[in-house]
């Protein structure tokens, strides 16, 4: 069977299948020809199997004119297509896949997404993949265009339930109608556009018994969602978002179908060892401040865990929002193991790996052969002649070694489909798992940012007190002296005052100048590390870096006085544009605290 012409303008009535290596190049030259007009499915039978784990026929049913369904076997038939197909994108084993009108995906393979089926027991799941992506092809492609039809009707009914990716609609006669998800709003769950009871209207069409809903879609376009938008929220709202796309600087979110909002890396995490593209997974929702409406600009890193996100927008009359954050993940003690599409009669997987059951020799064979049929093979031996019996001794004892031979790969092939299917289970839960941590990670990261505020704000407001205070002793030397005992006072335990006592320091000239005079830092963050330096806590805070300062490049002497101090610095603050440091002196029984330097001012 050859190739459709090019002029056939639908699809072929039934499932086509592929019987000869010529017909399977063919079908691949037919994929691959500029101006095919409809998407096609080709699902393929595993080898030591006469049907597909999936449904042909219920496949073609669920698309009819939309799309071509074509049966193949694996075999050399199989090999034939795939000589002819480019890279990634053959099919052949019991998977199947769906390749669109567009050839985008001869260069991007994920375009036309492979899907397996390991055993009967994926029949449905691989059934429902290929009939997704076949519709989702054929809308793509402008097959299914939300235009009234001859013969379809106007007609409205009540949303009976959802199964899936598939909606039941009543009508006032009684008569029932199918909406298809693909059909409605692309990538968007049919349970965030229709809910149970909602009242629907749309175009039906007899044939098909299918509801079309996509003319009653609101905010389709970007201009009517940007107008959605401004009116449903307002600067400084939470709102929920869909994550479509992700970079390691740019994360890329919709807050409706038609209306993408991309958030950079300064509006969500303050550490810069993150990346974008391991904290969101596309698909995910999150929660975001609406910073301002016009123009749209959204952060990721200003939302607190109390506040309640705005309700999203219904995309139909009626409709649920189209958008809800996920249900926390409970974490059981003992995972679950994975679904199993381990085959009746399989060997288990342990199996997989083992070696394979010993090869029947040709003296078994023959052992068994005289065994089972002892006069059938004398009568034939005898009629033979004598220079002709060894060899079709041998010739039979070879053929049944490589029945024996095939009968065992068969059953190492069924084992290792199973162990794909446990193995694709496990991927899926260990993904489902990633993006868990993720959202734990940023809820984590959100806390932290939110922590420093608050202290830098404390900081604040701790500095303002002091300056209306007022200084309590008229020399600056003792009124810093007092600032250091109280923030010694409070900040040590009482059970540990007698274990970190205040050492013994002195304030070179110019130190309370340098403090006053160097902007970008508080007195009182001077104040509290210079605590931590005359406790000995410094040492041992990485976030101070406390080291000895060198004369000039690594390993070049320390800087030392004629009395034998080692100048010594710790960091103020720490990844911020001239970060500020604190100078002092190490003498063998006390300090003396020098300066208060930028990062790149090596001065004692």
């Amino acid at each position: 069977m050859g190739q459709p012409s090019v002029r056939v303008t639908t699809p072929p009535l039934e499932v086509r299948r592929i019987a000869t290596e010529v017909e399977a190049s063919e079908l691949a030259h037919w994929l691959l020809m500029p101006g095919r007009r409809w998407p096609v499915v080709v699902l393929t039978i595993p080898g030591e199997h006469d049907e597909p784990f999936g449904d042909p026929d219920e496949i073609k049913q669920a698309v009819g004119g939309l799309a071509e369904v074509v049966l193949m076997p694996t075999s050399d038939v199989s090999w034939a297509f795939s000589r002819t197909m480019p890279a990634l994108t053959q099919v052949y084993g019991g998977a199947g896949r769906v390749y669109p009108v567009d050839h985008a995906w001869v260069s991007d393979p994920q375009l036309s997404r492979l899907r397996f089926a390991y055993s009967p027991h994926d029949r449905k799941r691989i059934t429902d993949q290929l009939i997704s992506d076949a519709l989702q092809a054929a809308v793509a492609a402008g097959l299914v265009e939300p235009r009234t039809r001859r013969g379809a009707q106007q007609r409205s009914g009540r949303v009976q339930g959802i199964i899936g990716s598939r909606a039941l609609v009543m009508f006032d006669d009684m008569s029932v109608a199918t909406v298809w998800e693909e059909l409605t709003v692309p990538g968007v769950p049919l349970d965030r556009v229709l809910a149970k009871g909602q009242q629907v209207d749309g175009s039906y069409d007899p044939d098909s018994r299918r509801l079309d809903l996509r003319a009653a879609v609101r905010f389709a376009d970007a201009a009517s969602a940007r107008s959605r938008v401004q009116e449903a929220y307002q600067a400084g709202d939470v709102v929920l978002a869909q994550v479509v796309a992700v970079a390691d600087e740019v994360v890329t979110v919709r807050l409706l179908p038609s209306l993408s909002v991309e958030i950079g890396r300064q509006a969500v995490t303050s550490n810069q060892k993150d990346t974008l593209a391991g904290l969101f997974s596309v698909g995910e929702v999150v929660a975001c401040r609406l910073v301002a409406v016009e123009p749209l600009q959204l952060r990721l890193d200003d939302v607190d865990d109390e506040e309640v996100p705005k309700p999203p927008p219904s995309l139909l009359p009626g409709g649920p929002p189209w958008l809800r954050l996920p249900e926390p993940e409970i974490q059981s003690q003992a995972a679950a193991p994975p679904p199993s599409s381990f085959p009746k009669g399989a060997p288990p997987p342990a199996d997989v790996v083992s070696d394979l059951p010993r090869q029947a020799t040709p003296l078994d064979l023959a052992q068994r052969l005289s065994l089972s049929q002892p006069s059938e093979i004398a009568r034939r031996v005898d009629a033979t002649p004598a220079a002709d019996q060894a060899r079709v001794r041998q010739l039979s004892n070879e053929l049944a070694a490589e029945r024996a031979t095939r009968k065992a790969l068969a059953g190492e092939l069924e084992g290792l489909r199973a162990r794909a299917g446990e193995l694709e289970a496990e991927l899926a839960q260990a993904t489902r798992t990633i993006e868990h941590l993720q959202t734990r990670y940023r809820g984590a990261d959100l806390a932290r940012q939110r922590l420093s505020k608050q202290l830098r704000s404390a900081q604040d407001r701790v500095d303002q007190a002091a300056r209306l205070q007022g200084a309590l002793f008229l020399d600056p030397e003792e009124q810093f002296r007092y600032e250091v005992t109280c923030e010694w006072a409070q900040r040590i335990p009482a059970a540990e005052k007698a274990d970190k006592p205040l050492a013994k320091y002195t304030l070179a000239a110019g130190f309370l100048e340098s403090v006053d005079q160097l902007e970008g830092i508080s007195r009182a963050k001077v104040v509290a590390v210079v605590v931590e330096v005359l406790t000995g806590q410094a040492q041992h805070l990485p976030g101070r870096d406390a080291h000895a300062l060198r004369t000039g490049a690594a390993g070049s002497p320390y800087v030392r006085r004629s009395d034998g101090a080692i100048c010594w610095r710790v960091a103020l603050q720490r990844e911020s544009a001239a970060a500020r440091r604190l100078h002092y002196w190490r003498t063998q029984d006390s300090y003396e605290l020098s300066r208060v330097a930028l990062h790149d001012d090596y001065r004692p």
